[in-house]
């Protein structure tokens, strides 16, 4: 198992997050993750709108050849309506359940996108051989607002968390996700003493 993060926020390229770490704890390879994602796309658009959801299936299914299938069709059909790319992160989790479920998160340039209908429009078409989808939350953040940031970081956290990974066959995935672009893994000129979220957490 990896290390667990069981702190209300957490220190990733120089910022301090909010973070939700549950009961469990949060497995920091996910969370860096999730965190990745977040910072880059936050570095290279002013506007993110940010939309979690969760997906159940039908049948157990011994690989995430499912999902990876759905990633990829959404995918195209956000590119060719909207223009932009898609930032996501998927987690893979089974507990008292004989099926897995996935929770996952997508991130989008927030000038191109502002609502989630025709995203659950293809999400629904899609996934309802398989299973079922569950809409849970999605944000509109800007660059500068540390609130809105923290409330994001706080929440899409939740993913990471330590209870319900590890139950698959060992060349299974627990998570899967897009790439950081190679822009971002240099170091942010944001000065390190910026401090997201902390407001959310008083």
């Amino acid at each position: 198992m990896s290390y667990l993060v069981k702190s209300n926020w957490y220190e990733y390229k120089g910022k301090h997050w909010a973070v939700n770490p549950s009961r469990s704890g949060l497995r920091v390879d996910v969370l860096r993750k999730i965190l990745a994602q977040l910072d880059d796309i936050s570095n290279r658009h002013r506007k993110v709108f940010i939309f979690r959801f969760d997906l159940s299936v039908n049948e157990y299914t011994p690989t995430n050849e499912l999902i990876t299938k759905l990633i990829k069709s959404v995918s195209g059909r956000i590119r060719s309506h909207y223009g932009c790319g898609l930032v996501y992160t998927w987690v893979r989790e089974q507990e008292r359940a004989k099926k897995q479920h996935y929770h996952v998160v997508f991130m989008l340039n927030g000038s191109k996108v502002n609502n989630p209908h025709m995203i659950k429009e293809w999400l629904r078409m899609i996934w309802e051989r398989y299973g079922r989808c569950s809409w849970v939350r999605y944000y509109h953040s800007e660059r500068d607002d540390q609130v809105i940031t923290g409330d994001v970081s706080y929440h899409i956290s939740y993913l990471a968390k330590g209870r319900g990974k590890g139950y698959r066959p060992e060349q299974t995935k627990d998570y899967g996700g897009s790439r950081v672009s190679v822009a971002s893994k240099q170091k942010s000129p944001i000065a390190n003493e910026l401090m997201y979220g902390l407001s959310f957490l008083k």
